[in-house]
């Protein structure tokens, strides 16, 4: 695992990681103080991501996690439009033991509720707008997948595609109140300019 600082309290000269990135915008700031991550995405996955600057902060992001205080809303572009519109999927997620780096729906994973609406349709994918009330590894991917509409460009997961070069998924919005002043805070992240191109040609009616 790659460290967020080294010895002397220098962020790396060329952050290889996000967490390596986010402590060299720390120092940059002039907050020598390694940052912390309050949650993660799947590589390849676009968006915001929560990072505390300081223990205190950290306990209280940390607990807002466990709480589900703290919301997070993707977009993806799936293949087919999912019927109904609007769904919530319940089903536990696990290991795929034939495959190290799939998870898969198992009676004996861990629960996971993933909630989907469809923003857009068209003739053979849509844009799909979700939130999670848990955060399993893979959630969104799986969850689509296993109810037939897996993510654009997601080979990992039944979803290859020519159009995009990664699964088309994007961190939306996050929303958290402020560990020290209590405000209801909410970041947008406009989409990335890969999905941008891509839903121009699903709008398009380009294959």
């Amino acid at each position: 695992k790659a460290s967020r600082s080294d010895a002397a309290g220098k962020a790396p000269a060329c952050p290889a990681t996000l967490d390596e990135a986010a402590a060299c915008r720390c120092l940059a700031a002039g907050d020598p103080l390694p940052a912390r991550h309050i949650h993660r995405i799947d590589d390849d996955t676009s968006g915001p991501v929560l990072y505390a600057k300081n223990d205190l902060a950290q306990q209280v992001l940390d607990a807002a996690m466990r709480e589900k205080a703290i919301g997070r809303q993707y977009w993806a572009a799936v293949h087919g439009a999912p019927n109904p519109p609007e769904g919530k999927i319940d089903q536990p997620i696990g290991k795929d033991r034939h495959h190290p780096s799939r998870r898969r729906v198992s009676p004996g994973g861990d629960r996971a509720v993933t909630f989907y609406t469809v923003l857009e349709a068209w003739r053979s994918a849509a844009l799909v707008q979700l939130a999670l009330e848990t955060g399993r590894t893979h959630q969104i991917r799986v969850h689509m997948s296993h109810i037939g509409h897996p993510l654009l460009g997601d080979g990992l997961y039944g979803g290859a595609s020519p159009l995009l070069g990664r699964q088309a998924l994007h961190g939306r919005r996050l929303r958290f109140r402020h560990p020290w002043t209590g405000s209801d805070m909410e970041i947008e992240a406009a989409l990335p300019a890969d999905m941008e191109r891509l839903l121009a040609r699903l709008r398009a009616g380009k294959p």
